[in-house]
């Protein structure tokens, strides 16, 4: 996975990884396999994968995270696995890891 640019959402700063349609794909196929647990609770029409980096900050605080990070651009990491994460209202916690297979060929 390779991290170019930072991207927003309000009071949230993070990581837009490229391309994106693997992940895009990904989320479909968990979505379409329980379609009773969709990503985020249904809350938004469009899941846009990303890599969070901040969240809850003012804009000023964002600016200087995203202004440091700019710098050490692009980042690049391999995904080995996908974690199912659960928020109990107050934090967010694993509830599971799942191995990813490398595709060959």
């Amino acid at each position: 996975m390779r991290f170019e640019a930072c991207g927003r959402f309000p009071g949230v700063l993070y990581l837009a990884p490229e391309p994106d349609i693997p992940l895009r794909r990904l989320t479909e196929v968990i979505a379409d396999r329980w379609p009773e647990a969709p990503p985020y609770g249904g809350k938004f029409t469009e899941v846009v994968p990303h890599l969070t980096i901040a969240d809850g900050q003012d804009d000023g605080v964002l600016d200087e995270i995203e202004a440091d990070l700019l710098g050490k651009l692009p980042i690049t990491s391999r995904v080995s696995s996908v974690d199912l994460m659960v928020h109990d209202g107050a934090k967010w916690q694993e509830r599971a890891s799942f191995s990813l297979r490398e595709r060959r060929g």
